[in-house]
């Protein structure tokens, strides 16, 4: 029996690898990265946005530059993205740290879909992020996705 389940999971996993590919996507106007899967198509790549969209989830960043805004105050920041898109419930709010870079995000809902908002402060500039990710609130593989986006940014 164990090794008929350790078989099933080896299969599984190996089928994960060839449906999908990770890449590293750099940003490269303000060398930050970031990991998609090769199902994403970017839809806009600015100074002002990157936009990609995948299977069921769509990812977002924007810069925003304010010297003010530090890791004390990015929350309330945040708060004020997730009010100024409408999200119509609050889940979850919460401080992070990524990969050296402090934030905050909101996790909530509008119009039947899940919408988590990030927020990032570059302590090195007065350039600061805040990203969005959009997808079904009942698509479990998209909220992996989502969660593994979220980790996976970081500054070059």
């Amino acid at each position: 029996m164990k090794k008929f389940s350790f078989l099933v999971a080896f299969l599984f996993v190996a089928n994960l690898a060839i449906c999908q590919t990770d890449w590293d996507y750099e940003w490269e106007h303000y060398n930050i990265a970031f990991t998609l899967s090769d199902k994403f198509k970017v839809l806009k790549n600015t100074a002002d946005e990157f936009s990609a969209q995948g299977n069921g989830i769509s990812v977002s960043l924007f810069p925003f530059e304010d010297g003010s805004i530090d890791h004390t105050n990015i929350t309330k920041y945040v708060l004020d993205i997730a009010k100024s898109v409408e999200l119509e419930e609050l889940d979850d709010v919460d401080i992070v740290e990524l990969n050296g870079l402090k934030g905050a995000y909101v996790e909530g809902y509008k119009a039947g879909d899940r919408i988590i908002v990030l927020g990032f402060i570059d302590e090195s500039s007065h350039t600061n992020f805040f990203a969005t990710l959009n997808f079904a609130d009942d698509d479990a593989k998209s909220e992996e996705a989502a969660i593994a986006i979220l980790q996976s940014i970081r500054k070059k």
